[in-house]
């Protein structure tokens, strides 16, 4: 009998902050699902916990290391489910998040596009500063907000049947970062959108930001693939221009680069003025912020 969700999780280099991701998947109850976790070529190959080695739900395949997002292809190929939830390694799920996300989304599956990714609230983790913010986001099918950046928390909330990879495709793996942008401005240009099942049931760690190199890189492949070809509507097109100039501004604050930074903060707003203004209707009012 097939899965009812089949739950990707991409490692590389995390095997204590992957094995607490992985229990934290075996540990929700009501719903029946299979684990693929895909070791993306770790030096020291992750291995599961001896507990688990016999539980026949849990499959871990290996590849040269490749990036998150053929990781993250190689856990939908091998997905034998209708639905594709993803859990990143070093993110946590709540007590029964899986269950009730799958039973949103079905409720909801009469009326909506099978191009509709199922979201959830999450908890972000400051894990520098141990700052907490529950967040809900909203729901969109407006292409221009999926250009504006990932928002809505995707790599470890989304629930996405899996009609809209034979769609949409899979993840781009040209891209070093933001492979997530990419896919969901697709997913919008299609006339998909994001749903969301309103609980918080996702803690999502934020630790060290990417190198200037790497970041550079995937907005380079970006530019080329919608900015230069002009295949967006003008709000759209600056939406994206405005993120990834942000984007860079953050990556270079992060290595102390000011004057870089400042340049990039300043071309952002220049394309997106007040950018902030828009950006807080994609949060409900349930909001909070814990110290």
């Amino acid at each position: 009998m097939s899965p009812d969700v089949s739950v990707v999780i991409p490692v590389y280099q995390r095997q204590q902050q992957a094995e607490a991701a992985l229990r934290s998947v075996v540990a929700q109850k009501d719903v029946g699902f299979e684990i693929v976790i895909v070791d993306d070529g770790s030096t020291e190959p992750f291995v599961i916990p001896p507990d688990l080695a016999s539980d026949d739900r849990i499959r871990l395949l290996r590849q040269s290391n490749a990036g998150a997002a053929a990781a993250r292809n190689a856990g939908v190929r091998a997905a034998r489910a209708d639905w594709i939830a993803f859990l990143d390694s070093d993110d946590l799920w709540h007590s029964g998040k899986l269950a009730g996300q799958l039973a949103f989304a079905r409720r909801g599956q009469d009326g909506e596009s099978p191009l509709t990714a199922i979201m959830c609230g999450f908890v972000q983790v400051d894990l520098s500063s141990g700052r907490r913010r529950s967040r809900i986001p909203a729901e969109s099918r407006r292409a221009a907000d999926f250009a504006a950046g990932c928002w809505f928390g995707p790599g470890s909330t989304a629930l996405i049947p899996r009609a809209a990879f034979d769609e949409i495709g899979p993840f781009d793996e040209s891209l070093a970062r933001l492979e997530d942008l990419d896919w969901f401005l697709r997913l919008g240009m299609a006339g998909g959108g994001v749903a969301t099942w309103p609980r918080l049931a996702v803690s999502v760690n934020v630790g060290g930001k990417p190198s200037i190199e790497r970041l550079d890189g995937a907005v380079a492949v970006l530019r080329a693939k919608w900015l230069k070809p002009n295949r967006l509507d003008l709000e759209s097109a600056r939406n994206l221009a405005a993120y990834l100039a942000l984007e860079q501004a953050s990556a270079r604050f992060n290595a102390q680069q000011w004057l870089g930074g400042i340049g990039c903060m300043i071309r952002s707003l220049i394309l997106r003025p007040r950018l902030s203004v828009p950006l807080r209707r994609w949060w409900s009012s349930a909001e909070t912020t814990h110290q």
